[in-house]
């Protein structure tokens, strides 16, 4: 033990320090009382808090024209260049193979390779001006197909029933796939171009038809 106040070492029982004569009894009070000293400690537990998600009661609630109101041509989904890639490419290998091959042999198996190449051109592009998808206040007219064409009339309050989809190519070069089921039979619309935005009408068909009308409202 040292004395706490000159520092030299003392007995553990003296009462008084023999060299500075400081009162030792009073400093071991102190400091049995000190160390006997509670310590209460506070964990902070931070209140918890309830996040309740509230409507937005801002929003209008869009309607859907009445049934017997005027049908209105909003807009027409185009379709993406893409849809004439194989034409543009297989235009000029057309013309080189049958300049400088078909004209030289006339085999059957070169009329073989006239004829797909003409319908790997050909059809392509009549696709790209047969097929139509018009959304109007009513309805999404949908055409398919050339020769027998599938035609399709999908009420705006089921538009839920088309799938708007993008391949990697797709989302690169913002075109996608439209394909939904009608009487037992799968059907696809490819290549059209701004997916998003037919996505956007299949969210909220009520929404979109306001929005157009509004737009052609005269000021």
């Amino acid at each position: 033990m040292f004395c706490p106040n000159c520092g030299k070492q003392i007995k553990d029982n003296d009462n008084f320090c023999r060299y500075c004569g400081s009162d030792l009894r009073v400093n071991v009070e102190d400091f049995s009382a000190n160390n006997n000293q509670e310590y209460v400690v506070h964990h902070y537990q931070p209140e918890k808090m309830e996040y309740n998600h509230q409507p937005n009661n801002d929003e209008p609630e869009y309607k859907l024209p009445d049934e017997n109101s005027e049908e209105l041509v909003l807009c027409d989904i185009k379709k993406h260049w893409m849809a004439l890639f194989w034409p543009v490419v297989l235009t000029p290998v057309f013309f080189i193979y049958f300049w400088f091959i078909f004209l030289n042999t006339h085999s059957f198996f070169s009329w073989v390779i006239v004829a797909l190449l003409l319908i790997l051109i050909v059809y392509p592009i009549m696709r790209y001006n047969s097929d139509k998808i018009v959304i109007t206040t009513k309805y999404a007219h949908i055409k398919i197909g050339v020769l027998n064409p599938e035609e399709v009339d999908i009420p705006l309050s089921r538009l839920g029933m088309l799938e708007v989809s993008q391949t990697t190519v797709g989302r690169i070069l913002d075109y996608g796939t439209v394909s939904f089921a009608h009487n037992s039979e799968r059907f696809e619309y490819g290549y059209i171009e701004a997916p998003e935005e037919l996505q956007y009408i299949i969210d909220n068909p009520a929404r979109f038809v306001d929005e157009v009308l509004n737009e052609e409202e005269p000021v």
